[in-house]
């Protein structure tokens, strides 16, 4: 066999050399400048998954229907397996969008209009004000215009049902509910909203609200780890987060709530909610919706602050500018995530975390505002680190009250005699704080002890220690008075 001369080879090189030389620098830049992006993006979460203490997260940045990084850390809460961005995690929220997509899907097909009373479709549908309720549209529920309170949609959440005719049975509840504003006249952020909108979809449709959002909205568009029920939640890899005390993550005793599902329980993984931010881009499921239909979607319809509004399940931040973004929180028991989409720009994102408390909810908004600063080239804003300030100062009143409940019981076998009875008078007081301790919590809070219970549970233990606290010296106080009264009787 014969050998190419080496001339031949050197000729090569030096032809390929110039084609290297000459690469578009913008070429080189960009790739070296991604890299840089993803690797900053790396160590903020890094940094913010290990300050806040989140056991499991999940995370995915899309551009231009490309996933530009994606990335998940730690463990899942009861089996502590590793997360994976197929690791499905209840979206809290995040669901109501997803809901909101199952009502606009009807819309579009004829099947029903935004302008028809909820009454039209379910005519045992009632509330305290029979005629108000009768005045209840879907386009009021999608845009949390119904009149219901924030307080009245608490009520009926987080119940942990498995029953799959929960959400039916939740809105059947509202019966004596009482409005807090005319339908029509302000923006009432209230699960009861989208309570009502699943048991609507049942009813028009004739099927579970969890078999029609995986044959209408999660298949279509290729959300194969999603699902709207417990069952196909457990059996499609769904597992619990971490409930957090005093900043640390404890494994969540809160289990799915079917009743739920249609405002704050559907589970998804970041790849499922790719496939959602594709939608919201344009690039992709254009037969989903058609382009009216998704335009209406994700209108700002109603004002709820100075540059924020709420479409049909969707916020909307700085409308038809450049910093534009569409997006939805969700907060449960034991999770909390974010998903945006940037119009001018094109960047959309998904945070999934396993780690949840009412205190700590803005934590991950400054994440995803950080995330954002990067991909704009900025220097990302720091989430403050979590301080338990209220749990401390109520820690150290336990102290004190735990030392008067030691002197008091000291005081028991004492011969002095109280001649003005004010223990008697002190005691009465310790016993009606301890009454209207948790109803002040819960009215000062706008907030059901339920949801206390499940999204602070560290605060609801410490209120619940206060109260037996209270109530122990209270009748410690009125016993020794009383027991004194009788010995200045005998003397």
């Amino acid at each position: 066999m014969k050998k190419k001369p080496i001339y031949k080879t050197i000729l090569v090189c030096l032809l390929l050399i110039p084609l290297y030389l000459f690469q578009p620098v913008s070429q080189i830049s960009t790739e070296a400048t991604e890299q840089d992006v993803k690797s900053t993006i790396d160590k903020y979460v890094e940094n913010f998954v290990e300050e806040q203490r989140i056991p499991g997260a999940s995370i995915a940045i899309v551009h231009k229907n490309d996933i530009f990084y994606s990335k998940s850390w730690g463990v899942t809460g009861e089996s502590e397996e590793k997360v994976t961005a197929e690791t499905p995690f209840v979206v809290g929220s995040i669901s109501k969008s997803l809901t909101g997509l199952a009502i606009m899907r009807l819309v579009d097909a004829g099947i029903i209009q935004l302008d028809d009373p909820v009454q039209k479709y379910m005519p045992w549908f009632t509330l305290k004000d029979k005629q108000a309720a009768s005045q209840i549209t879907i386009k009021h529920l999608l845009t949390q215009t119904s009149g219901i309170s924030t307080y009245s949609g608490l009520s009926i959440s987080d119940k942990e049902s498995t029953d799959l005719s929960a959400i039916k049975e939740n809105v059947e509840s509202l019966s004596n509910v009482k409005l807090t504003a005319v339908p029509g006249e302000k923006h009432q952020y209230s699960n009861a909203n989208f309570s009502i909108l699943g048991a609507l979809i049942e009813e028009v449709t004739k099927q579970p609200f969890s078999e029609y959002m995986e044959e209408q909205v999660f298949s279509p568009l290729g959300m194969k780890n999603a699902a709207a029920n417990s069952s196909m939640a457990y059996e499609k890899g769904y597992l619990s987060g971490y409930q957090s005390w005093l900043g640390h993550p404890v494994k969540s005793a809160v289990t799915y709530d079917n009743g739920g599902a249609p405002y704050g329980y559907i589970t998804a993984s970041t790849t499922d909610l790719v496939q959602y931010l594709k939608l919201l881009s344009r690039h992709d499921h254009n037969n989903f919706l058609s382009k009216n239909a998704l335009n209406l979607y994700i209108s700002p319809l109603v004002q709820t602050s100075q540059y924020r509004y709420y479409g049909l399940g969707v916020r909307i931040s700085y409308p038809e500018s450049k910093e534009e973004m569409i997006w939805h929180s969700g907060s449960n028991p034991d999770a909390r995530s974010e998903v945006f989409y940037l119009p001018e720009t094109d960047w959309g994102g998904v945070i999934l975390t396993n780690k949840s408390h009412i205190l700590e909810e803005k934590s991950l908004l400054y994440l995803k505002q950080g995330i954002i600063d990067i991909l704009n080239g900025k220097e990302p804003v720091n989430a403050p680190k979590y301080k338990p300030t209220s749990q401390v100062i109520t820690i150290a009143i336990l102290c004190l009250l735990f030392l008067m409940f030691i002197y008091l019981l000291l005081k028991v076998k004492a011969k002095n005699v109280n001649k003005r009875g004010v223990l008697g008078i002190f005691g009465l007081i310790l016993l009606v704080l301890a009454i209207i301790s948790i109803p002040l919590l819960s009215y000062s809070t706008g907030t059901p002890w339920r949801t206390i219970r499940y999204f602070a549970p560290d605060i609801a233990f410490l209120a619940i220690t206060l109260v037996t606290l209270l109530t122990l010296n209270g009748l410690l106080s009125i016993y020794i008075s009383l027991k004194r009264r009788q010995k200045r009787q005998l003397l």
